[in-house]
């Protein structure tokens, strides 16, 4: 419970495989709850087409009406007259927005369709869901903590299982011949969660992914999100008497806690200089993958922030795992 300066060498990095002491014992059938009470849900779904200027792909606009009926905004950029193509799912990080379609032409050129959703709270999308737990720190890591199943990211995973059954199902505007996850910060692990939840996905793509390893993240974590919980603990609990609780209700979401259901084809990457996301947070999300296709890239001077190196790699990874593997 400790706070520490600093990471790890990366000697250490490269074989940092923490037990995963924090990952409750009834993990499993949790999820399987949280899916099970799915099913019999059907989300309401508006598709409407844009007049969009360039003429090698169409875009349309989403509203997914979720779970709890919160609507989440989003849009699906594909080739032009393509009705059957690889699709990507694509998810952004915290505080940011699904983008916007110019985002993905990098893809589409591919012959790839892309999905990209506000997260609930986040964007355009609201939050329907009501949250008894106050708290004098702002952000949406605490909403729900003291409570597993109305914790914030529970309820945005539902939304993803949703959203990922229903991008499957006919109703959809693009057959899927070849499904892959992305995101960075928040979207890499929320990519990494749903590949394992779901388990039919062809490549995951997780650039310093956040929700990962909290036990870790907590003590040397010196800005973004994960400040959110460690000011709670100094504003509301300095005491950290609430620390079991609220570490239970996180162990079900961490994204290490699902990383050993995941074979796909992974690619990672990490900067060192990443004070948001730790680098040994990503490493041991990382090494506990069961992936037989994996790879991170490290970037020395790199903070929490877009590398244009990086996305070239990721075009190439694309590429191999979705396009030519057809």
């Amino acid at each position: 419970m400790g706070r520490q300066v600093g990471d790890l060498p990366i000697e250490e990095l490269r074989e940092y495989k923490p037990s995963l002491t924090n990952k409750p014992t009834d993990f499993k059938l949790f999820w399987e709850k949280q899916k099970n009470d799915l099913i019999s849900i059907l989300p309401f779904v508006d598709v409407g087409w844009r007049n969009y200027p360039v003429p090698t792909v169409e875009v349309a606009d989403i509203t997914f009406k979720s779970w709890d009926s919160t609507p989440l905004t989003g849009f699906l950029i594909k080739p032009k007259s393509v009705d059957n193509c690889p699709v990507i799912i694509n998810f952004h990080g915290y505080t940011g927005s699904c983008g916007l379609p110019i985002d993905y032409l990098k893809w589409t050129s591919l012959g790839v369709a892309v999905y990209s959703f506000d997260v609930r709270g986040q964007g355009n999308s609201p939050d329907f869901a009501k949250y008894l737990n106050g708290s004098r720190t702002p952000g949406w890591m605490l909403k729900g903590i003291q409570d597993p199943t109305n914790y914030y990211y529970t309820n945005v995973y539902r939304d993803l299982l949703m959203i990922e059954r229903w991008i499957r199902s006919e109703d959809a505007p693009v057959a899927v011949t070849k499904l892959g996850l992305t995101g960075s910060s928040q979207g890499g692990g929320l990519a990494l969660s749903l590949a394992a939840l779901i388990g039919k996905v062809d490549l995951v793509i997780a650039d310093y992914p956040f929700i990962a390893h909290f036990e870790r993240a907590l003590e040397v974590a010196n800005l973004g999100p994960y400040m959110e919980i460690v000011n709670y603990f100094k504003l509301t609990d300095p005491q950290y008497k609430t620390y079991d609780k609220v570490m239970r209700t996180l162990g079900y979401i961490d994204s290490v806690h699902f990383c050993d259901e995941i074979t796909c084809p992974a690619l990672m990457t990490i900067g060192l200089e990443d004070a948001v996301t730790p680098p040994s947070t990503v490493f041991a999300a990382y090494n506990h993958l069961s992936s037989t296709e994996k790879r991170i890239e490290v970037y020395p001077q790199f903070t929490h922030e877009n590398n244009p190196f990086h996305e070239e790699n990721k075009l190439s990874f694309i590429m191999k795992h979705l396009v030519n593997a057809i």
